[in-house]
């Protein structure tokens, strides 16, 4: 269905994952035209969204998606972070070639700005200090943080190419958390434990429990990346997260203090590659985006155990 004349339209690669169907409804509800180019169509029912079944590395595809586009979020990955410390030349070759030729076909299209979804959670590696600002020295331990700061660097590169200047900005995303996370995929430590905690399943933790992270809700995700379409900065990256750590052990304190119980939990060794403390400085994203989190952890929590727990017979 072609968009009206004054509907702005958006692309977004990977619009049937996590993040992205939380996207498509935002930009729907905010009168986008919306193309999803995804494998994925997702469960989203609207006239103004049209499914693009395929994968961004498709270059015909992907430049007849393009046309007419004003803003491309760009959340589509080939690999999940396991995989591509997996196969580090794989991920390479797809998800950082494949962003180089989506932005070569956004200059052509005279796409305005293109929006990046990076990882707040692996491009810094170590925190020297904490909360972890932009500024931050940027050392990834894992080839899935290499490929997302690389992707970011080429943003950077594009920036102002065209015979209409493509403006780009990278959303360096904390945490995301929420309902409608794929629990299969065991991404998402808030949203997996509620689920298991609902269904009366023990809960898996690496190490003592300690390890600390910025868990942000998926409302909040997709609100910043719209407002990112807008912001009057570009060629920047800009930290999304809550701006306050919370340890598993506080996740599993949250799921007692709701459901009156302490979830059953087992502790297994630690991974090397999990960090011990991530949380990160969303002060840019006040200033330039005019974004900050508006969902408690708490009221996320208690969100999530209400949706996971079975009705009764």
């Amino acid at each position: 269905m072609s968009p009206k004349a004054n509907e702005r339209v958006a692309l977004v690669t990977g619009g049937g994952g996590f993040i992205g169907q939380a996207l498509l409804g935002r930009l729907l509800g905010d009168g986008w035209a919306v193309r999803n180019l995804d494998f994925v169509a997702g469960q989203i029912a609207d006239p103004r969204l049209t499914h693009w079944g395929g994968s961004f590395l498709q270059r015909e595809l992907l430049a007849e998606a393009m046309v007419g586009v004003d803003t491309v979020f760009h959340l589509a990955a080939t690999k999940f972070p396991r995989e591509a410390d997996r196969d580090p030349l794989v991920d390479a070759q797809e998800n950082i070639i494949g962003t180089v030729m989506m932005l070569d076909r956004a200059v052509e299209a005279e796409v305005r700005r293109v929006v990046f979804a990076s990882s707040g959670g692996t491009v810094y590696g170590p925190p020297e200090r904490l909360p972890v600002d932009e500024d931050h020295p940027t050392r990834p331990m894992s080839a899935y943080g290499v490929s997302k700061l690389a992707c970011e660097q080429y943003l950077r590169l594009y920036d102002g190419r065209g015979k209409r200047p493509l403006s780009t900005l990278a959303l360096r995303i904390a945490n995301p958390y929420g309902p409608r996370q794929n629990i299969d995929k065991a991404h998402g430590a808030v949203t997996t434990f509620c689920h298991h905690a609902a269904q009366g399943r023990p809960i898996t933790i690496w190490g003592d429990g300690s390890v600390e992270r910025d868990f942000v809700h998926i409302d909040d995700v997709s609100r910043a990346l719209v407002m990112a379409a807008d912001a009057e900065v570009h060629g920047i990256q800009v930290n999304i997260g809550a701006g306050s750590g919370t340890t598993l052990n506080d996740i599993l304190d949250m799921i007692e203090r709701v459901r009156g119980a302490r979830p059953e939990v087992t502790f297994e060794a630690a991974r090397g590659f999990d960090v011990p403390r991530n949380v990160l400085d969303s002060r840019r994203a006040q200033d330039v985006l005019g974004w900050q989190p508006q969902v408690p952890l708490q009221q996320g929590v208690a969100e999530l155990l209400t949706a996971f727990t079975p009705l009764p017979d």
